[in-house]
């Protein structure tokens, strides 16, 4: 009885230290159910380097600069409204959401990319179609 007592207690605290798990709703800033800006960078990063910006990929490494990141952060907001810009990029950033890829989570990508290259490369562009909070650090 009181190995079954102890037996439990210890898998309450096994669980009370455990965190609950919550999936993010795809707004970047602060607070509960959103994605934290570091974290948002950084995803930003990698789906730039691996998709838009790689070996094989549309844009070679050595060809992102701060003038092409102006062209792909257009895009980007145009693309995510529906829109053209009529740059060759709009068909690079659609390269983001591939045909298996949900809508939802193509604005989550679009979204984090979009804020990569606004921070890593000090863009002052205005967002159009992208969610306000995609720059909202809290």
């Amino acid at each position: 009885m009181i190995r079954s007592i102890c037996s439990f207690a210890a898998v309450a605290v096994l669980f009370g230290f455990t965190a609950p798990v919550i999936a993010p709703s795809g707004s970047i800033g602060t607070g509960p159910g959103q994605i934290s800006p570091r974290k948002a960078y950084a995803q930003g990063k990698s789906l730039t380097f691996k998709v838009l910006a790689c070996k094989g990929c549309p844009i070679q490494k050595s060809e992102l600069d701060k003038d092409r990141a102006v062209s792909l952060a257009a895009s980007l907001e145009a693309v995510y409204a529906d829109e053209e810009t009529g740059s060759p990029d709009d068909d690079i950033v659609r390269g983001l959401c591939g045909p298996d890829t949900e809508e939802k989570d193509c604005g989550i990508r679009m979204e984090v990319v979009h804020y990569f290259l606004t921070r890593r490369y000090k863009l002052q562009t205005p967002i159009r179609g992208i969610q306000d909070e995609v720059i909202d650090e809290g």
